[in-house]
């Protein structure tokens, strides 16, 4: 039996242990796959009135100081605070926002391509970040939204840029 100082019974930390597994198990069982997931890996992901697919691993919105610090997509995301996080990690994300002014917005600058996403107009572009990056831009001009999608291997940013549907 183990006691502590005040004479009172405690439980042995194997059972502790075992007890908080089985909790974090029974969790995990618990859930089921992100909405919108399916087979191939990927959830569907809808803001703005465009969907993306993007891999269902991915969690929503894990950025700081506005910046994605993991592989994640962004979406809903209000004003940032004033602060930066320098070096940006190197991570894998997809964005969807809105622009105030596509004419003034530099990363809409980089889509000059007239395109269609399922039947839409869009406008689409493409470069590679500093860091070797490949970042693919989508822009439904008449929603005022930017699409963009960002990932080490290109196949993958296309993969997410291709994946647009307009509502």
């Amino acid at each position: 039996m183990n006691l502590d100082l005040n004479g009172r019974r405690r439980p042995p930390i194997v059972a502790v242990a075992v007890a908080v597994a089985a909790v974090a198990g029974l969790g995990a069982c618990g859930r089921e796959a992100a909405p919108g997931g399916d087979p191939s890996g990927t959830q569907e992901v809808s803001s703005e009135g465009v969907r993306i697919s993007v891999p269902a691993q991915w969690p929503r919105n894990a950025v700081k100081c506005g910046t994605p610090v993991r592989d994640t997509y962004i979406v809903d995301l209000d004003v940032v605070a004033g602060c930066a996080l320098t070096p940006a990690p190197r991570v894998d994300y997809a964005e969807v926002r809105r622009s105030r002014d596509l004419a003034r917005d530099p990363v809409a600058a980089i889509a000059t391509e007239q395109g269609d996403a399922a039947g839409h107009p869009v406008i689409r572009g493409g470069d590679v970040l500093p860091d070797g990056r490949a970042r693919r831009v989508v822009v439904i001009a008449d929603q005022r939204v930017v699409v963009i999608a960002v990932a080490d291997d290109p196949a993958d940013a296309d993969a997410i840029a291709d994946s647009l549907r307009v509502d």
